[in-house]
């Protein structure tokens, strides 16, 4: 499991220190990240912006455990993720276990249900199914999707298939929310779903929320954009 330190060495739910992360293109190095600092306290509520290539999505799947940093450090829920020991497994272990992740495709799976879908941390993280059976279906409910829980991704609108990705990243109950885009190039109704439901979450968990929709800016603590590597604060009263 990734170790956790002394929890008093960390005052952040999420500490990111002088990270630098690059991509290689062919014979091309590209740096995405250059000695990136950010840090958001337990239960805040974080936006980043900014525009397309700028390193948002980057940033949350760092957080996330799911890409690893060339340099730096990367503490998250006070557990370390850039220690040199650490393993796939158990960075998968951290994630079924504390993070909520919605990405901007979804990422269902086709040959399992909606209900499946919402089930399937659920089953990965090897918990009893019948625990989270209520829990599901209020969340199918409250996201209008009951009436679609038996149906094969494919066979739902684009609207249907992001609240399946929200609910599924809700359904264990997580620490962190990590949310990529949740209302682009959503319905209306999707969209005033999901903004519903990120403001009944607001100062109950960690949400980190890459968007350009203005319409979630008010519900942010503090908003961020990628300058040149680094994140820069938005002054929300510009």
């Amino acid at each position: 499991m990734v170790s956790k330190p002394n929890e008093e060495e960390f005052s952040f739910a999420v500490d990111i220190s002088n990270v630098t992360k690059t991509f290689k293109i062919g014979k091309t190095t590209i740096t995405v990240l250059k000695n990136l600092d950010f840090q958001c306290h337990e239960n805040e509520f974080s936006i980043i912006s900014g525009p397309s290539g700028s390193g948002k999505s980057t940033i949350l799947t760092i957080i996330g455990g799911l890409t690893r940093v060339d340099e730096g450090s990367v503490n998250v829920l006070n557990h370390l993720l850039t220690e040199e020991s650490i393993t796939e497994e158990s960075l998968a272990i951290f994630r079924s276990t504390y993070v909520g992740f919605v990405f901007q495709t979804g990422h269902l799976i086709d040959s399992l249900t909606v209900y499946e879908n919402v089930l399937l941390p659920v089953n990965l993280a090897q918990r009893d199914e019948m625990d989270y059976k209520e829990r599901a279906w209020d969340l199918l409910r409250e996201f209008r999707l009951e009436d679609r829980a038996h149906s094969l991704p494919i066979m739902i609108s684009g609207g249907e298939y992001q609240r399946t990705a929200f609910i599924r990243a809700l359904i264990l109950d997580p620490d962190l929310l990590l949310i990529d885009e949740p209302t682009s190039n959503q319905d209306k109704n999707t969209t005033e779903t999901i903004i519903k439901k990120l403001e009944k979450l607001k100062g109950q968990r960690t949400i980190i929320v890459v968007t350009h929709d203005r319409e979630i800016y008010p519900l942010a603590d503090n908003i961020y954009i990628p300058v040149d590597g680094r994140l820069s604060l938005y002054q929300m009263d510009e």
